[in-house]
């Protein structure tokens, strides 16, 4: 409604820029689930260490997941999503599967690169005899480092993204301005044919110039 105040002087176009608002969403959605998405491989984290240190302690593999999801419980309450899929495993654990499908199948659903890496490597290990607790730190630690080098990059190019957002501002302020303190240099370009061109054509860089911001500042770690 804002847009079509400032760029064309007229809500009615507010329908004809509807059909934008399910690009916005998914948008907004992608953020979420990046934030998501970190929280959970964090929690992954603590969880297979957890498993590490049971080990250590001398429990088999398959008792070191029931002892890591009380220790998940513990330091993130019962409802988060690591949580719940540490259940399903130990569920399935005591109806006798197998902890190396169980965790590809863990890894497959969630659709995360690191769980699927740690189900591979932990197949492997397991089955070639090697030492699973030095396997599963080692990659909890690769886990760690990666997911610290995804937050210094978000805070590197943070003050980059307030000043994408500043610059997006600017145009509308400028426009507002310009129609509050000088209204007869903006007049032409509302009610006619020219000026709704004119300014169509700064929505549309406006545009493009926000999403190219967005794939500049999108870093894959």
């Amino acid at each position: 409604m804002i847009t079509s105040y400032v760029f064309y002087e007229n809500l009615l176009t507010v329908f004809f820029m509807l059909p934008y608002l399910p690009f916005y969403i998914r948008e907004l959605k992608k953020i979420e689930e990046q934030k998501e998405r970190l929280k959970e491989i964090d929690e992954f984290k603590d969880g297979i260490l957890a498993v590490s240190f049971s080990l250590n302690v001398g429990y088999s593999v398959e008792n070191a997941f029931r002892e890591a999801l009380g220790e998940l419980v513990r330091l993130n309450g019962g409802e988060s999503q690591t949580v719940k899929e540490f259940r399903i495993i130990v569920r399935r654990l005591n109806q006798n599967e197998n902890l190396e499908d169980l965790l590809a199948d863990y890894g497959n659903r969630r659709k995360l690169e690191d769980i699927r890496y740690f189900s591979e490597v932990f197949r492997f290990a397991k089955r070639s005899g090697g030492n699973l607790i030095s396997v599963i730190q080692s990659t909890a630690m690769a886990i760690k480092e990666k997911a610290e080098v995804y937050r210094q990059i978000q805070t590197v190019i943070s003050s980059k993204q307030m000043e994408k957002q500043i610059m997006l501002v600017i145009p509308y302020g400028v426009i507002v301005y310009l129609k509050l303190t000088a209204p007869e240099l903006t007049a032409r370009l509302y009610g006619s044919f020219l000026g709704t061109v004119v300014m169509t054509v700064c929505l549309l860089v406006l545009i493009i110039s926000d999403y190219w911001a967005k794939r500049i500042v999108n870093i894959e770690v």
